[in-house]
């Protein structure tokens, strides 16, 4: 079994699995531990100590990216624990036949006992978003642990305590820009040295950006500090495909530049017998097309040998993204133009000159900064392909509002200010939404990928280590306008050529809209995609017209509503 399952009924442990490769169990006077993931600071079984004695699970003088899980058959209570981001969902579900829980979503519903049904209230956050963050999942009654969360069930009661929250990270000094950079390669070399220890079998997986290439560097020195002779490993998953040729360019350069050993495992084009087989072992839903890649890149990687992948997931919601500078842009034209009717006549003007540009939605941003209805607003717009007509066309301006505001809440649990003296424009909840949100999700379910085969994975930027050193950067360094994750770039560029650590980001071009077009690998699933009570047959029409993201979300949930509700 990949991953662990547990069921309490009637007070009394009824079922308990769950040891592989990619877990720490210890076991000690009718009490189980269990840790997914990456633990520094105490040992398992010194963790298990502490609570024999205690009663409680301490998570002082913790770090890594974990998930804990605790099973006291003899007090009758379960904890589960996940620290802040802890790249593993842990699952549970409290029913009629007590209490379940465990890491794969789809194993779990299975055996919940409950009625599998869509959990509605997420279908808005769904098609936003394309991917369920926070604490609730697609299946009515199923949840999973907020960062940061202890969820305890004892003798039939359930609580949820927030235990760890972005606050407690702060430190009396903030660093420059100098600081940061040293602070960070520091910090990474720690946390590669013990993965190194624990996996030394690893690959990063390489896209040939900053994030990525910065790992490697990294990862390069460990390998060659243990091992003197050792080639260091890179790998990634290839489509061969004209629309993905610039994405393998750009890896090969990077695998050139830095020296590695390089894996690629060729991907098949998606078929939506692929799709319904994956869905129906994670009952996840994948927020991008790649996210299925995972699953073919970790096969390939236990075939060739290795352990785990260490995967760059994160940086961009840590180091800097497009969000607050878009932000910044915006403030520029209000101190420029500060007539809100003629910015927004300007932005009519560009639109007629340039459709689908840049500049026109920064105007309109300008007369919105602090409106957050506003759906193109930073801290509610995932992605510029977010079709926000449509889901409210669908399931109306209520739903769509409700479903920005419960993407929102969840930087609420984990205690991020609205504003702040040095930050009154919100600039970090709008590049950590999307940490929160998507990046800890896709992380997650990208390791459930690698569990599939028996491989681990490990996300640097998601450790509480480097959260803690990030955090406390000073903010005019952190956010400076045109130049996002500047602190990782100038890092980068002390160990390779700068143009390496300045080259723009690639967009990973698919061809999933040619998939999904007549003639298509995905266009017979496409015209199979059954009617919903909230899908009107004249939307339905429009939305199976137009090849995009929507109709690939929509694919998706159809999907797995056929796999797990029909």
């Amino acid at each position: 079994m990949i991953g662990f399952f547990g069921l309490f009924s009637d007070n009394k442990l009824q079922s308990w699995e769950g040891t592989n490769t990619c877990m720490d169990f210890v076991a000690q006077n009718g009490t189980s531990l269990l840790v997914q993931g990456l633990l520094t600071g105490k040992t398992p079984q010194e963790l298990l100590n502490s609570y024999l004695k205690t009663e409680t699970l301490s998570v002082d003088g913790l770090e890594g990216n974990f998930v804990l899980v605790l099973v006291d058959t003899v007090r009758e209570t379960i904890l589960l624990y996940r620290h802040l981001v802890g790249s593993y969902e842990t699952y549970y579900a409290q029913t009629a036949n007590g209490f379940c829980f465990g890491s794969n979503l789809a194993t779990l519903a299975r055996r919940s006992g409950l009625s599998l049904r869509p959990n509605e209230s997420m279908l808005p956050v769904l098609f936003l978003y394309r991917i369920v963050p926070g604490q609730n999942t697609l299946f009515d009654g199923i949840f999973k642990l907020l960062p940061g969360e202890l969820v305890s069930w004892k003798t039939g009661t359930l609580k949820r305590q927030q235990l760890m929250t972005m606050p407690q990270f702060d430190e009396p000094h903030k660093t420059s820009e100098e600081e940061s950079i040293d602070r960070t390669e520091f910090i990474l070399d720690q946390m590669l040295t013990d993965w190194y220890e624990r996996k030394p079998q690893s690959a990063v997986l390489l896209s040939g950006g900053v994030d990525s290439m910065i790992l490697q560097v990294h990862w390069n020195t460990v390998c060659r500090h243990f091992e003197p002779h050792r080639s260091p490993q890179s790998a990634a998953v290839v489509l061969n495909h004209p629309y993905t040729k610039p994405d393998f360019d750009y890896t090969i350069s990077a695998v050139h530049q830095l020296g590695t050993e390089h894996l690629n495992i060729e991907q098949q084009p998606l078929s939506a017998e692929m799709m319904s087989e994956i869905l129906s072992q994670t009952g996840d839903m994948p927020n991008h097309v790649q996210s299925f890649y995972f699953s073919t890149l970790a096969e390939g990687m236990r075939k060739a040998g290795f352990e785990a992948g260490i995967c760059g997931e994160g940086a961009d919601g840590m180091f800097g993204n497009s969000c607050p500078d878009d932000i910044l842009s915006a403030l520029i034209w209000r101190r420029k133009i500060p007539v809100p009717m003629f910015r927004s006549l300007i932005a009519k003007l560009i639109d007629q000159i340039k459709p689908q540009n840049y500049y026109a939605p920064i105007f309109r941003l300008a007369n919105h900064i602090t409106d957050l209805d506003y759906p193109q607003h930073p801290q509610n717009n995932a992605a510029t392909f977010t079709d926000f007509d449509r889901v409210e066309e669908l399931f109306g301006r209520g739903g769509m509002l409700d479903a920005m505001c419960y993407r929102r809440s969840i930087l609420d649990r984990v205690s991020i200010p609205s504003s702040s003296s040095d930050d009154p424009y919100s600039l970090l909840r709008a590049q950590l939404i999307g940490f929160f949100g998507e990046g800890i999700a896709t992380a997650a379910y990208w390791c459930s990928m690698f569990h599939r085969h028996g491989v681990e994975m490990y996300n640097p930027f998601q450790d509480s280590r480097l959260i803690r050193a990030v955090s406390n950067i000073r903010i005019d360094t952190r956010f400076v306008h045109g130049n996002p994750k500047q602190v990782l770039k100038k890092a980068l560029a002390r160990h390779v050529p700068e143009a390496f650590s300045r080259r723009p980001k690639l967009g990973f071009g698919q061809p999933i809209f040619l998939w999904l077009a007549p003639g298509g690998c995905l266009f017979d699933a496409v015209r199979q995609i059954d009617d919903q009570p909230w899908l009107t047959p004249k939307a339905k029409q429009k939305i199976l017209a137009t090849p995009n993201w929507f109709l690939w979300t929509l694919l998706c949930y159809d999907l797995w509503y056929k796999t797990f509700c029909r």
